[in-house]
């Protein structure tokens, strides 16, 4: 894997971020960006959270599959997710920073596998997930989606 593709995959991550998407509304920030593997960390705000003030548990999914599926696309490939699963061990409240790394445990030529966790800032673990991926194609340069997102 290149270098140039990592850096070029994190500059267009951040600006794809800037744009209103789901990544945005959950104030995702790529921390690193390294071959099959992605850290991302964000804070925790009111939108995020259900009626008894910890993070919605669809949150914490959407959270989990983004950074496995990102994990994937650092080895150029295109995505989408075919299953996951994931365990919800502690919940935090509103105003916690977390930190969310997605790590490919198998690179295959049509089915990818990733593992993901979700810590808070002492790093104790808040979530464990799991999940495979279709490949559809590749994800570099040359073959890339438009940032022009609405």
């Amino acid at each position: 894997m290149s270098k140039q593709h990592l850096l070029w995959l994190e500059s267009y991550l951040k600006e794809a971020y800037k744009k209103p998407n789901l990544e945005n509304f959950i104030g995702l920030e790529v921390v690193e960006v390294a071959e099959g593997k992605v850290i991302y960390r964000t804070k925790i705000l009111g939108k995020h959270c259900n009626m008894y003030g910890f993070v919605h548990g669809g949150i914490f999914s959407s959270i989990s599959d983004i950074v496995m599926g990102i994990s994937c696309i650092t080895l150029k490939k295109r995505v989408v997710t075919i299953d996951m699963s994931i365990s919800y061990i502690k919940n935090v409240p509103q105003g916690s920073t977390i930190t969310a790394i997605g790590e490919v445990i198998s690179n295959g030529r049509t089915i990818m596998r990733a593992t993901g966790e979700i810590l808070d800032e002492q790093q104790q673990l808040l979530i464990k997930s799991q999940a495979s991926y279709y490949v559809t194609g590749s994800f570099c340069e040359d073959d890339f989606p438009d940032l022009k997102l609405s």
